[in-house]
């Protein structure tokens, strides 16, 4: 029997092939799956009034993946003056608006696999 050099064992299995190698991609683990779609929520924009019309506005962010962000936009009639988390699911914004007008806001939650979800509420802005 001939014996090949150890040098030219990767040379014939580049030659033939090489050995076979399984392409399945494994699958995911279900602790690192969404449970249930992304939602967030805004529970309600409650006006203090002090002279000049002033809000504070509670989100809720459930399903999708943890950990999240998010962000809170005024998109009319509403100046997010400061945005801040409640523990993990829970965020507030404050902000002013001009009395007498309807006030828009939005509330943008993303999870960890980047899903993105926003909400909108419209408030009447009052003293």
């Amino acid at each position: 029997m001939r014996s090949i050099p150890l040098f030219a064992i990767p040379m014939l299995l580049c030659a033939c092939g090489g050995p076979e190698v399984a392409q399945d991609t494994p699958a995911t683990p279900q602790g690192e799956q969404p449970l249930t779609t992304l939602t967030a929520t805004i529970n309600d924009c409650a006006m203090q009034g002090f002279g000049r019309p002033t809000f504070t506005c509670e989100g809720v962010i459930s399903g999708g993946m943890p950990p999240y962000s998010f962000n809170w936009t005024g998109v009319s009639n509403a100046t997010i003056l400061t945005m801040m988390p409640m523990g993990d699911v829970l965020s507030r914004a404050n902000g002013r608006c001009t009395a007498g007008l309807q006030a828009h806001v939005q509330f943008i939650a993303r999870d960890l696999m980047g899903t993105t979800v926003t909400t909108n509420l419209f408030f009447p802005c009052t003293v």
